[in-house]
């Protein structure tokens, strides 16, 4: 229960995750609940690296990226970084992250994460910070409720801050249940926008994880060129992840995913493959 559970946070970050677009989540967005496998030195983890690839409407550049990410796990420690090269806007950029879960007891576990990007890509944050305290509930500890907030920081003067609260319920069946809601402050201009999503995830470890996921509401600001942004916006993101074990200890993660915003509609796909250790 403990190990799926943590596997389904790491999946929905990977898929939404980001989240949200497939990789690097964008500046002012929200996101679901951020969390990953209990992992450390001497345990379980794995390395998975792929691609992707966008076609934008409205005369927009399409989008394609690549990323290497990874975790490594023991004890009550978990470990996970990524690296992405992400061509969008028609300017390319690196973003850099990583992230540290601790398990505090049977009941309780925090999870925080950092990224940063390259001088080049003015579209993605100049820093990025999130932190999430998770508490299990119910006899089964089948309820998870998670509560926490992040902020990120433009290469230009738009910031913004973010609070979270969600939960994610485990049936006795394969399936599991989630859910949140995002506040974010941006600035300039103070805008408060409010975003909330839900996501449904069926199957086991090494064998499949194929997750569909829904985002409605509205985000806090966007660069999309420069010189300009998108401020206080309507969005509606959907996307579907199926990652499939082909071997013990190897298989591929696809996903495909759907943006609608003012400024354009994105329709895009993922393909990585990954390997346990």
């Amino acid at each position: 229960m403990k190990k799926i559970s943590l596997l389904f946070l790491v999946f929905i970050c990977m898929a939404a995750t980001a989240q949200d677009k497939p990789n690097t989540v964008p500046q002012g967005a929200g996101i679901p609940g951020i969390g990953g496998i209990a992992l450390g030195m001497n345990g379980p983890g794995f390395v998975e690296m792929g691609g992707s690839y966008s076609g934008v409407s409205n005369n927009q550049p399409n989008w394609g990226d690549a990323y290497l990410r990874g975790l490594m796990s023991g004890g009550n420690n978990a470990f996970d970084g990524e690296m992405m090269r992400e061509d969008r806007y028609g300017d390319t950029g690196w973003w850099f992250a990583g992230g540290w879960t601790r398990t505090f007891s049977p009941n309780w576990y925090t999870d925080v994460h950092f990224g940063s990007s390259s001088v080049s890509g003015f579209f993605l944050p100049r820093l990025r910070a999130d932190g999430f305290v998770n508490r299990k509930l119910l006899p089964r500890k089948q309820l998870v409720l998670t509560l926490g907030g992040g902020y990120d920081k433009s290469k230009t003067v738009n910031s913004a801050a973010r609070a979270q609260i969600g939960g994610t319920y485990y049936f006795e069946r394969p399936f599991v249940l989630q859910g949140g809601v995002t506040f974010t402050h941006a600035n300039p201009g103070g805008i408060l926008a409010r975003s909330q999503y839900v996501a449904v995830t069926q199957g086991h470890d090494k064998e499949h994880f194929f997750t569909v996921r829904a985002e409605i509401g509205r985000e806090g600001y966007e660069l999309i060129a420069p010189q300009t942004t998108l401020f206080n916006y309507m969005i509606h993101n959907y996307s579907a992840n199926w990652r499939q074990w082909v071997g013990v200890n190897w298989g591929f993660n696809a996903a495909f995913d759907h943006e609608t915003n003012p400024s354009f509609h994105r329709n895009g796909g993922t393909l990585g493959l990954f390997l346990d250790f």
